[in-house]
């Protein structure tokens, strides 16, 4: 039964991205395929024509988890709780890839993306889709340079941003997007741009309509194969994990983990705070620790002077126990009230 519901539910996503193509050969061709890297510098975008865009690491963030699960899908749903207390507070939206028997993860703020878009000259109505750089550029084998002073490399498995002169080869990222194949691991960004509007209102309520109803039939297929093994599944998570059978200890243990959660609120709102500290350009944290007495971390500023500055706002908020400002990564030790 289970490999009967398998089997249904993989024809249904297959159906899914038949559709997909279709409508996008169907509706695609009249727009040229342009893409865009979007960082911190102003974009230029000489046509009309809808672009897609790939993220700069800026945009996101990613950690790479072992998930009882199977599907990317069903990995979706641990990542807010993956995240939890690892990013600042906000909006996010997440993405799941299944990559080597792992699941790379990502969290990132849609408005607040498309908030940067206009500020650096993009209209979020001409883009077309939207990627991250660790998918995209995660394979090549150089350094890419995107500005005079940036650029990105592959560390450990993620791509990051680093200062160019690190790197001993590099290549320019216009040159890496000149030959670039796009990847399928798309995000929307919550707003429709040309390429949709063009169609007419008729001719999207249809497609949707068709992606809907598959979608539903493949969520009821799964649905239903997960009702009918409810009972065994709880019995398997109790025995994993180790969780106790009876309502009084699972309460016990109820509480037991609120309070942890209260702990790990106020660290996440006491690490907002530093967040909140206004940096210039070229300014940034970094080596951020935090636990239930201190937070720890190294910010990098842009001149020397900006030190007394940074000193200030922090005694706002914290005991300032140590604040070593000898060149500009100014290592700091705060404790709280």
């Amino acid at each position: 039964m289970k490999r009967f519901f398998d089997i249904l539910r993989g024809r249904a996503i297959s159906l899914i991205d038949v559709l997909k193509q279709q409508y996008y050969r169907r509706f695609g061709k009249a727009y040229s395929h342009k893409i865009v890297f979007v960082d911190t510098q102003h974009v230029v975008v000489n046509d009309s024509n809808a672009f897609d865009i790939i993220l700069s690491p800026k945009y996101y963030w990613t950690k790479v988890e072992e998930l009882p699960v199977k599907y990317a899908f069903q990995a979706k749903e641990y990542a807010p709780s993956v995240f939890d207390g690892f990013i600042p507070k906000g909006d996010y939206s997440y993405k799941a890839i299944k990559q080597d028997g792992k699941f790379l993860l990502f969290a990132y703020d849609a408005k607040d993306i498309l908030e940067n878009l206009e500020t650096l000259g993009v209209k979020p109505s001409y883009v077309r889709n939207a990627y991250f750089a660790q998918t995209e550029f995660m394979n090549y084998p150089l350094a890419i340079k995107t500005d005079n002073k940036n650029g990105l490399i592959t560390h450990n498995g993620k791509v990051i941003k680093v200062p160019i002169s690190l790197a001993k080869e590099h290549v320019s990222v216009n040159e890496v997007l000149r030959m670039l194949k796009l990847s399928k691991n798309i995000i929307k960004l919550g707003k429709f741009n040309r390429f949709y509007e063009k169609q007419g209102a008729l001719k999207g309520i249809i497609c949707v309509l068709v992606f809907l109803i598959a979608i539903f039939f493949a969520e009821l297929l799964y649905l239903s194969h997960t009702l009918s093994s409810q009972e065994e599944q709880k019995d398997k998570i109790l025995k994993q994990y180790s969780l106790p059978s009876t309502e009084i200890q699972l309460n016990t243990l109820l509480k037991q983990q609120e309070r942890t959660n209260k702990q790990q609120s106020a660290i996440r709102e006491n690490i907002s705070k530093i967040f909140g500290f206004s940096l210039l350009k070229d300014e940034y944290f970094k080596n951020i620790e935090a636990n239930q007495a201190q937070i720890s971390l190294i910010l990098h500023v842009s001149d020397k002077s900006r030190s007394d500055i940074a000193k200030n706002y922090f005694q706002k908020s914290f005991i300032v126990d140590e604040f070593a400002d000898n060149t500009n990564d100014i290592k700091i030790k705060l404790r709280y009230e």
